[in-house]
């Protein structure tokens, strides 16, 4: 009876093992480069990713092909997805987000940038806390809501910075009013009392003149 337990149960671990690996193998973040052949900074970027600690830990490389190479930036056959990802991370809020270089640099939903970087650790260390989104996987997929949250929390945003810029823009249209209405009377009170001050010169002199013709008179 021991000896069918102890069967029992090395049978069912034996099933879990390979569940686990595959499980530890899918929460490794999937860092996405789109490069051109030859491209030295694209090269520059796999060196740094492949140096890291997390490298085949945390998170897995993943190369696409842009472009076939860097000199006549023929299109790769990865092309159409890397368009599709830009455009689809530009509406999303990441202005960096571009296919008109390389390399292109993509982890979950969290960074999408075109230009060289040697700080993406703290992202994947994110993204691999947060669970990867796998959002160049979504597209290549034929899904086209795979940033649908994101875009929503942008609009908003959006909305709310130009609710912002419009309330300022009233408020500076209510402070120039005033300020004009006030350098308005200041100058009105100026010459007021200008005239007044000129008025009383002249009735002065007036005056004086006339106690002169009297006295000559006299």
């Amino acid at each position: 009876m021991k000896n069918l337990k102890r069967f029992i149960f090395i049978i069912v671990l034996m099933l879990l093992v390979p569940i686990l690996i595959i499980k530890a193998e899918d929460k490794k973040v999937k860092v996405y480069m789109f490069e051109a052949g030859g491209c030295p900074y694209c090269e520059e970027e796999e060196e740094y990713l492949k140096g890291l600690d997390s490298y085949d830990k945390k998170f897995e490389l993943i190369k696409k092909e842009l472009y076939v190479d860097h000199v006549e930036w023929k299109k790769g056959k990865d092309y159409d997805l890397g368009v599709k990802v830009a455009n689809e991370f530009n509406e999303a809020g990441f202005e960096n987000a571009t296919y008109q270089g390389t390399p292109f640099v993509v982890i979950s939903d969290l960074y999408a940038t075109t230009s060289y970087s040697d700080s993406l650790e703290d992202v994947i260390n994110e993204a691999y806390e947060a669970g990867d989104k796998d959002i160049v996987g979504c597209y290549e997929s034929g899904k086209s809501d795979c940033l649908d949250d994101l875009k929503k929390l942008n609009s908003k945003n959006n909305t709310n910075n130009n609710d912002k810029t419009n309330k300022l823009e009233i408020n500076y249209n209510i402070i120039l009013i005033v300020s004009i209405v006030l350098c308005s009377a200041i100058i009105i009170v100026v010459y007021i009392l200008k005239s007044n001050k000129d008025k009383k010169d002249l009735i002065n002199v007036i005056e004086n003149s006339k106690k002169s013709t009297t006295k000559k008179s006299k």
